[in-house]
């Protein structure tokens, strides 16, 4: 729980980071679509490899974050789910439209588990904000 005070926390200083769940949101879903259209720009694999790391080390962060505040470890599943969709696909060598399909799957599973995480990390750290995300 933050001791700091909400007029201080939504003052200007901090309001670069009111558009990260919003840039979150954004890359989550763009993700798996430039996933399918990588091919067509002939991205190199290297690249593609790049971004699920770096997707899954944000993920990891998140999570890590996520827990410290709202203490459910069930959004964790999803974004195994996703991390090891992705894994299984390296492993066992799929290629071709198998490939896409298991990245983009991995991906919408991973997605929608930092989603959830964030949601999660919004309701248990905004209790007074005034916001429709957690007042019924």
């Amino acid at each position: 729980m933050s001791t700091t005070p909400a007029r201080a926390r939504t003052a200007p200083a901090f309001g670069w980071a009111a558009a990260l769940p919003l840039l979150c949101s954004v890359h989550c879903i763009a993700a798996p679509l430039l996933t399918v259209v990588a091919p067509a720009f002939a991205i190199a694999p290297a690249a593609e490899h790049a971004v699920q790391l770096a997707s899954a080390v944000l993920a990891v962060v998140m999570a890590w974050s996520g827990l410290r505040a709202h203490g459910r470890a069930v959004v964790l599943a999803p974004m195994a789910l996703g991390m090891g969709v992705w894994a299984v696909a390296e492993t066992v060598g799929v290629s071709g439209g198998a490939e896409q399909a298991a990245h983009v799957a991995g991906g919408v599973m991973l997605a929608a588990g930092m989603l959830w995480n964030g949601h999660l990390r919004h309701e248990a750290s905004c209790h007074h904000c005034g916001c429709p995300a957690h007042h019924d």
